[in-house]
């Protein structure tokens, strides 16, 4: 199960990646609304969504914005939920009209961020754990 801050986060980054073009589709929203049903905390996650929609933010703000709440302290991204993430974010840009490049180049970056996190995570634990101890 995820927390809700890291539903939160990956909602304002489908937000930003359904903005890529300038606007929101209807066709978009319905998929962030029907995928986004099944997962666990998922209504954290629409309400990312929505929450950075009605505030007006911008592509890049909305997604600095959610990866600063997934890179938070204590939220851990393993394998299965950055295949996850990816997937959801896949299935939202095929939505209308299919993928564009510049949805494929940013769901790319979205992957390589996840796991330079989790590179961070790893180097930074074992200090943790030897200033502990």
């Amino acid at each position: 199960m995820h927390s809700p801050d890291l539903l939160l986060g990956l909602g304002s980054v489908i937000y930003a990646l359904s903005k890529l073009d300038g606007e929101l589709q209807k066709e978009e929203v319905k998929a962030v609304q029907e995928i986004l049903a099944d997962e666990p905390h998922g209504d954290m996650a629409v309400c990312g969504f929505f929450l950075r929609d009605n505030f007006g933010y911008s592509t890049k703000e909305a997604y600095d914005a959610g990866m600063r709440r997934m890179a938070g302290e204590g939220i851990e991204i393993n394998r299965e939920t950055r295949k996850r993430f990816v997937n959801i974010l896949l299935r939202v840009a095929r939505a209308h009209e299919g993928a564009s490049r510049a949805e494929w180049e940013f769901i790319r970056k979205f992957w390589r961020e996840l796991l330079s996190m989790n590179v961070k995570e790893k180097q930074v634990a074992p200090l943790a754990l030897h200033r502990a101890g």
